[in-house]
C-alpha cells in the first residue's frame, strides 16, 4: 500500500469521525432543545438559534469547570462554531446572502449547520471568514438554478377596490346590523377561468338592538362563492360591485 493511499484512508477516516462527531452533536442538542423537524424559530417566546447558542456556551462552562452533566462533552464540542456563528451571523458580519439563509433556518436544521461547521474545522477568524464566504456562494448558485428551472408561472389575477360609504342602508348578516361606511371589494381570476369571483367585507358601526348606532366597529363578510352570502347581498352593494368590476384583466 503506497504512502498516498495510506494518507487517503487515514483522511477519510478522520472525515468519517468527524461526521459521526458532528451528527452526534446535533441529535444531542436537539434532544436538549426538545425540537422536532416542525418546531418554529421563535417558539414560546424564545429564538431557538439563541436558545442553542446558550446551551452550548453553558456545556463548555461545566466542563471546563470539571462539574459537566451527562451529555455536556458532546454539546461543549459545539463551541468554536457557535462562536463562528455569533460573529459572523449575530453581529451580521456575513454576507447578505449567508445571513439571509442562516437566519431562516429552522431550529432543527440549525443544529445541523452547527454540526456542518464543526466538521468544517474553522477555527480561526480567517476559517470562518471563508466558510461563510463560500456559503453563501453555494446558497445563492443554488437559488439561481431553482429560479432558471422553475418559471414563473401566473395562478390568478387579483384587484380591489376601496370604496367609503354614506347614507347606505344599514346591513345585517348572522344576526349583527351594522351601518356601513366603508368597503373592500376584491375580484380574482383564478387563471384559466373565464369569470372572476369577488370578495366583500363592509366595515361600519355595530346598530342596536333599539336601532341606535353605536360607535364600536364592526364588519361584514361576504363572498361570491357562498349561495348564503349571494342571496344576502342587498341590491345597493351588488350594484357597486358590478359597477367597478374590471372590465379587463
Amino acid at each position: 500500500m503506497t504512502q498516498r493511499t495510506i494518507a487517503r484512508l487515514a483522511d477519510e477516516a478522520a472525515r468519517t469521525t468527524d461526521r459521526e462527531a458532528a451528527e452526534a452533536f446535533a441529535d444531542r442538542l436537539r434532544d436538549q432543545l426538545e425540537l422536532t423537524p416542525a418546531t418554529p424559530r421563535f417558539h414560546r417566546g424564545r429564538d431557538q438559534h439563541g436558545r442553542a447558542d446558550q446551551l452550548i456556551r453553558l456545556a463548555r462552562e461545566r466542563v471546563r469547570s470539571q462539574v459537566p452533566l451527562d451529555g455536556d462533552g458532546v454539546i461543549a464540542a459545539g463551541y468554536t462554531a457557535t462562536c463562528a456563528w455569533h460573529r459572523f451571523i449575530y453581529l451580521e458580519r456575513a454576507t447578505e446572502a449567508a445571513l439571509e439563509y442562516v437566519q431562516n433556518l429552522s431550529p432543527w436544521n440549525f443544529c445541523q449547520f452547527l454540526g456542518d461547521l464543526m466538521m468544517a474545522s474553522a477555527k480561526t477568524g480567517k476559517a470562518q471568514d471563508r466558510y461563510f464566504c463560500e456559503l453563501a456562494t453555494r446558497v445563492t448558485t443554488a437559488a439561481r438554478g431553482r429560479a432558471e428551472a422553475s418559471p414563473v408561472e401566473r395562478l390568478a389575477q387579483q384587484h380591489t377596490e376601496i370604496l367609503r360609504l354614506t347614507d347606505k342602508p344599514h346591513l345585517s348578516d348572522h344576526g349583527e346590523t351594522i351601518a356601513p361606511y366603508c368597503v373592500w371589494i376584491t375580484y380574482r381570476l383564478e387563471a384559466g377561468a373565464t369569470t372572476h369571483t369577488w370578495d366583500v367585507n363592509v366595515s361600519g358601526y355595530r346598530v342596536l338592538a333599539n336601532g341606535v348606532v353605536d360607535m364600536d366597529a364592526a364588519s361584514t363578510h361576504l363572498h361570491s362563492t357562498n349561495p348564503f352570502d349571494a342571496e344576502a347581498t342587498p341590491k345597493w352593494l351588488m350594484d357597486l360591485i358590478e359597477r367597478y368590476a374590471p372590465t379587463s384583466w
